[in-house]
C-alpha cells in the first residue's frame, strides 16, 4: 500500500496522517542499483533553503524549499487546509505565508501534486534559493532531503533534517526511488539508497551540476512493493505540464523563480 508522506502534529508528539493510496509508477526491472551502504541516514544542519512547512494552527508538518527570496515549493497535499502556514529554516526563523498557489489536487494518483507558498516580503537569503533543473534521467545520483520520520514502523523523529542519495529508477510517471524494505529509517535507510518517510513530503530531490543542486522533484508518496520501499517524487524537471504551471505562476507573480 502506498501513502502520502506527510506528517500530522498531535500536542507535542507527532504521529501519522495516513491516507490510502493507489499503485503507481514502477522501477525500471533492467536497472542495476547501486548495493546499499551500511552506514545510515543522519541528521543534518546544511541544506538552508529545505525547511520545515507547518500547518495551520500546527496541524500538520511538510518539508518546503526555497525557490525564490519570498516562495516555497511544497506539495498540494501538504496545504489543502485554509489559512496561514508557516516555513521554519535550519536557523530556527519562521516566516507566515501571505497566500499560496496550488497547481494539483493532492490526490495519491495526482501527477501534478505540487504548491508554492508565497510571502509578502523577502524572507531568503541569496545562499537559501535553489533553482529548478531541465533535465532528469534513469540512473541519475539525486539527493533526497527531508524533515520526516526515522522510523517507518515507530512513525517517530519527524521535524529533524536528514539527507541521503539514491539512484532514479523509475521515470514512467514520477521519479521512483528503491530502498531495501529491510532498512526502516529516513529521510531512511542506507546513505546511498535514501527514501521518503512520514513529514517528508513536499521536500526535494536535488541533481548536483557544477557543484549546485538543483531541484528536480518534489516528494509525494511512498510504499512498498516486494522487497523494496518505493518512494515517488513529482517530477519537476522535464515534465512539460508541471513546468509550464511554475513557469505561468512565476511571471503572474513576479516571483522571481530561475531555471524554468
Amino acid at each position: 500500500m502506498f501513502r502520502h508522506v506527510c506528517g500530522l502534529v498531535r500536542s507535542i508528539a507527532l504521529i501519522i496522517l495516513s491516507l490510502s493510496l493507489v499503485a503507481c509508477g514502477r522501477k525500471n526491472s533492467t536497472l542495476s542499483l547501486p548495493a546499499p551502504l551500511g552506514s545510515m541516514i543522519e541528521a543534518t544542519h546544511d541544506y538552508p533553503g529545505v525547511g520545515m512547512v507547518v500547518a495551520p494552527g500546527g496541524s500538520g508538518i511538510c518539508t518546503g524549499t526555497f525557490v525564490s527570496d519570498r516562495t516555497v515549493l511544497t506539495a498540494a497535499h501538504c496545504v489543502s487546509a485554509a489559512g496561514q502556514y508557516t516555513f521554519y529554516t535550519s536557523e530556527n526563523t519562521a516566516f507566515t505565508t501571505s497566500k499560496k498557489l496550488v497547481m494539483g489536487s493532492g490526490s495519491i494518483n495526482d501527477l501534478n501534486d505540487i504548491a508554492l507558498l508565497i510571502f509578502d516580503r523577502s524572507v531568503a537569503r541569496e545562499d537559501q534559493i535553489h533553482r529548478f533543473s531541465n533535465n532528469i534521467s534513469l540512473g541519475d545520483t539525486v539527493r533526497l532531503v527531508g524533515l520526516g520520520c526515522n522510523n517507518l514502523e515507530t512513525r517517530r523523529g519527524a521535524g529533524v533534517k536528514r539527507t541521503g542519495t539514491n539512484v532514479v529508477a523509475g521515470l514512467d510517471q514520477y521519479i521512483t526511488f528503491l530502498t531495501p524494505r529491510n532498512y526502516a529509517r529516513g529521510i531512511l535507510g542506507p546513505i546511498n539508497r535514501a527514501g521518503s518517510c512520514f513529514g517528508d513530503s513536499g521536500g526535494p530531490a536535488f541533481s548536483e551540476v557544477n557543484g549546485e543542486l538543483l531541484i528536480v522533484g518534489v516528494t509525494h508518496a511512498g510504499g512498498y512493493s516486494g522487497d523494496d520501499l518505493v518512494s515517488e517524487y513529482i517530477n519537476v524537471a522535464n515534465r512539460g505540464d508541471n513546468r509550464g504551471w511554475l513557469r505561468v505562476q512565476n511571471a503572474q507573480n513576479n516571483l522571481g523563480m530561475q531555471g524554468l
